[in-house]
């Protein structure tokens, strides 16, 4: 009996052409397995947070549609994010130039909004997640809700127990 026999069989069971693609298809099985079954998974929960957010030179009339009570949503992806708690406004300052000399000084008409939101984030060893994503203090985002829509700076994350 040979190995390889007329018809192309291997000991007159299996097609030699057969055998290769089934070695190929299991080997590219095992190493996409082995690829996604390497990764650190970590764990994360659920919790509640305040974070803070800073809505910088805006007008009055976009500070007066902030409201508490309200959703707000992540702009680009429509993830929701959290409820608004407060909202605090002052005039918006800024550091120009004036007879050579460098000043602090407010901008005519234009605010600061420090809007906290009560959000549900995932806590990893890593990063938070909020509104699907990943939250650090000084990250800006796009925030919107019905009644406005624009950017936002965290400030603030505090996780509470």
């Amino acid at each position: 009996m040979t190995i390889i026999d007329k018809k192309g069989k291997l000991f007159g069971k299996i097609n030699i052409i057969d055998l290769l693609v089934l070695i190929i298809v299991v080997g590219l099985i095992a190493f996409g397995a082995k690829r996604m079954g390497s990764g650190k998974v970590s764990q994360s929960e659920t919790k509640e947070a305040l974070v803070t957010y800073e809505i910088a030179e805006i007008r009055q009339l976009s500070v007066d549609q902030i409201k508490v009570g309200d959703p707000l949503y992540h702009y680009d992806k429509g993830t929701y994010i959290g409820t608004i708690e407060s909202v605090d406004s002052e005039p918006y300052r800024d550091v120009l130039e004036y007879n050579g000399r460098w000043v602090e000084a407010e901008v005519p008409k234009k605010f600061v909004a420090k809007v906290v939101v009560k959000a549900n984030i995932e806590e990893t060893d890593q990063y938070y997640l909020v509104g699907g994503e990943q939250t650090r203090v000084g990250i800006q985002f796009r925030l919107k809700n019905k009644n406005f829509a624009a950017f936002g700076t965290v400030l603030d994350v505090k996780v509470e127990d």
